[in-house]
């Protein structure tokens, strides 16, 4: 195997590894952040009614609003994470399942690539490439494309859980429909960092049969 086989795809691997590990981030931290907001969640804490009077002007309650503000810090830190979450899983799938994709088209990639934007990945329109020709001989094919189409799923529910609330802005108002699409798309990043996995699963054993071939012809 010649040296710039191996750069190759090493190059390839340590890529969709180091999204992967990045999504793993943002997991644990998004975690850590919804049991902060938890810790602090005014409906759940008895805040002390003791009330301090501000240059005789007016009265505050500084536990109950130091209750509030924190819980405003948190939410906002919450969303924050759980978008970098959201949007780094997606690009740990897309990349780990394209990279499979044009190995099998016979292509050579050396890296993921993304257009980035404000600190979050351009994830590609389109749907999940097709793997089911290119992992025929792999026992794991069946379960990815399984989390292939659970991806597909939550992804559609996100738009869908979008489009409701582009239109409800206008209509005040709020659907059984559109409560029911937030709660499916809730679980996007997980979906998506589930499917990751696998599909850098998959990478592993495509690159590991080019690897196997190459040694055969030379062999011969």
């Amino acid at each position: 195997m010649s040296d710039t086989t191996r750069a190759w795809f090493h190059d390839l691997t340590e890529s969709v590894f180091a999204v992967g590990a990045a999504a793993r981030e943002y997991r644990m931290a998004h975690q850590a952040a919804q049991s902060a907001a938890w810790n602090v969640e005014p409906a759940r804490l008895d805040s002390m009614e003791g009330a301090v009077s501000v240059v005789g002007r007016y009265f505050i309650q500084p536990h109950h609003e130091t209750l509030r503000n924190l819980k405003e810090i948190h939410d906002s830190t919450e969303l924050r994470i759980k978008a970098l979450y959201e949007n780094t899983s997606l690009a740990y799938a897309y990349g780990a399942a394209h990279a499979v994709a044009d190995i099998a088209r016979g292509q050579r990639p050396r890296h993921l690539e993304f257009a980035r934007q404000d600190g979050f990945y351009g994830i590609p329109a389109a749907p999940l490439p097709n793997l089911e020709v290119a992992l025929a001989r792999w026992p794991g094919g069946p379960n990815l494309i399984a989390l292939g189409e659970i991806l597909t799923e939550h992804i559609r529910a996100r738009d869908l859980a979008r489009d409701f609330s582009f239109y409800e802005d206008f209509a005040d108002c709020h659907s059984p429909e559109s409560a029911e699409a937030s709660k499916f798309a809730a679980g996007l990043a997980d979906a998506a960092y589930a499917y990751g996995e696998v599909a850098e699963r998959a990478l592993h054993f495509v690159v590991l049969g080019l690897q196997k071939n190459h040694v055969t012809q030379e062999g011969k």
